[in-house]
């Protein structure tokens, strides 16, 4: 980004002590054109290190993620419910392994209600 400043202001200048106005023009554009990459290239970089960040932030977050699996398994075995309960807590458990979140309270008990209907 730097760059696309220093190039613009060298152009200025040259277009400023040019001797004929064809040449103070030719500069000034080329001045243009070489600001406008520069900010294409920066705005490139930016986003390839914004997406960059979010795959090493998914990274780190897995093992994280997954230990909050294994504790609620963990918590499930302990708690001495019956099957019936164990497998309606495991089922919600998959199923925001593989949605990615938990699903609300107000959801389960609207899904619950709709089942019994």
């Amino acid at each position: 980004m730097s760059v696309g400043f220093i190039l613009l202001m060298g152009f200025a200048a040259i277009a400023f002590w040019a001797s004929t106005t064809a040449g103070a023009v030719v500069a000034g554009a080329l001045g243009a054109v070489a600001a406008a990459l520069a900010g294409f290239v920066s705005r490139t970089f930016v986003k390839s290190q914004e997406t960059a960040a979010g795959h090493l932030r998914a990274y780190f977050d897995q093992p994280l993620e997954f230990s909050r699996y294994l504790a609620a398994e963990r918590l499930i075995v302990d708690a001495r419910l019956d099957s019936g309960q164990r497998a309606e807590i495991l089922g919600g458990l998959v199923q925001a392994m593989i949605l990615g979140q938990l699903p609300a309270p107000e959801a389960q008990e609207s899904s619950r209600s709709a089942q019994t209907n």
